[in-house]
């Protein structure tokens, strides 16, 4: 999982911050998604057009029944995940992420493209769209 701390500013936490590794999330967990944190600008979900709108919520809706289990073993062009290397993300980092973070996840929405975030025990935190294949290198 993502090493994620969260500023208290932003998310209400505790000033120590947040990390994922200190919680306990089972493969087992139905997988979970949220738009809370989608980043404003060239990634964002407003840049997508209807066709693609269309297809980050049909994506979703496959993946409604998944475990994580499940997505482990699917394959990471098809329902399951990739793991990007934080250094390889060419948009800034938001603000609440502390540096420390060491991979994101890319789930495919339409085709090869990406939606890009972390984990949070049972939930992906979108924070990028990447529809021009431009956020890190493919």
């Amino acid at each position: 999982m993502t090493r994620v701390k969260y500023n208290k500013a932003i998310s209400g936490k505790t000033k120590s911050g947040f990390s994922s590794k200190e919680t306990k999330a089972s493969a087992e967990d139905f997988f979970q998604i949220s738009f809370q944190h989608i980043v404003e600008g060239k990634y964002c979900f407003s840049k997508l057009d209807k066709a693609e709108k269309a297809a980050v919520a049909s994506s979703i809706f496959k993946r409604k029944s998944m475990t994580w289990n499940d997505i482990i073993k699917s394959p990471k062009h098809g329902l399951g995940a990739e793991k990007i290397s934080a250094t390889a993300i060419k948009a800034a980092q938001p603000r609440f992420i502390h540096e420390d973070v060491e991979f994101y996840l890319a789930f495919r929405f339409k085709g090869k493209s990406p939606m890009v975030g972390y984990r949070v025990n049972s939930m992906f935190y979108v924070l990028w769209f990447d529809k021009n294949f431009n956020l890190y290198n493919h």
